[in-house]
């Protein structure tokens, strides 16, 4: 196991990773699918990095889907969602970069095809009559500033000191209706 795994389930990553995986690891429910994890393996779940828009499971086969930073990157994002939904038989937890106004040099770097809105969720549902509640929910909302300032350097993102990585993360506790990361749960009906 590499070293991101082993910090990742040791929850010692920086604050972005720690929170998420924190809120996200509380909303599920009952046998979980993490798709498109990468390094980011979540405890007691099915954690693949195969083709989100081709899943190889039965309708229905987990409780919970995971899709945590992962549609950014694939071109076809509603196919792959489309996926999720059949493949569970509860709920569906989608994060994603918010607000395409916040496209930088960073979403390019890490391969990603676009930032989300409200407004591309509820698109989705509609366009493709998917019969489901859902959620939306912005995390990050203090550090919105900071994430706007990065647009205008070079993506990079900074190693971060352990005091200032610890104070982000008391920060990110805020809710706020904005922020630069959207948390999507969506309940089958």
């Amino acid at each position: 196991m590499d070293e991101v795994n082993k910090e990742w389930l040791q929850g010692r990553l920086n604050f972005y990773f720690k929170y998420k995986r924190k809120i996200v690891e509380g909303l599920i429910e009952g046998k979980c699918l993490n798709v498109g994890c990468g390094g980011h393996l979540i405890k007691n779940a099915v954690n693949i990095d195969k083709d989100a828009t081709k899943l190889p499971y039965k309708d229905n086969s987990f409780d919970t889907v995971i899709l945590s930073d992962v549609i950014e990157h694939i071109e076809d994002w509603q196919k792959a969602l489309t996926e999720s939904i059949r493949v569970s038989s509860k709920k569906v937890i989608i994060t994603v970069p918010a607000y395409q106004w916040l496209w930088s040099n960073y979403d390019k770097s890490l391969g990603h095809y676009r930032r989300y809105s409200s407004k591309d969720i509820k698109e989705f549902f509609k366009k493709n009559n998917v019969n489901c509640d859902y959620r939306i929910k912005f995390l990050f909302g203090p550090l919105l500033p900071l994430y706007y300032i990065r647009k205008f350097t070079s993506g990079k993102t900074p190693d971060l000191s352990s005091s200032v990585n610890s104070l982000f993360y008391g920060i990110s506790h805020i809710r706020l209706p904005f922020g630069p990361t959207m948390l999507v749960e969506i309940k089958k009906c």
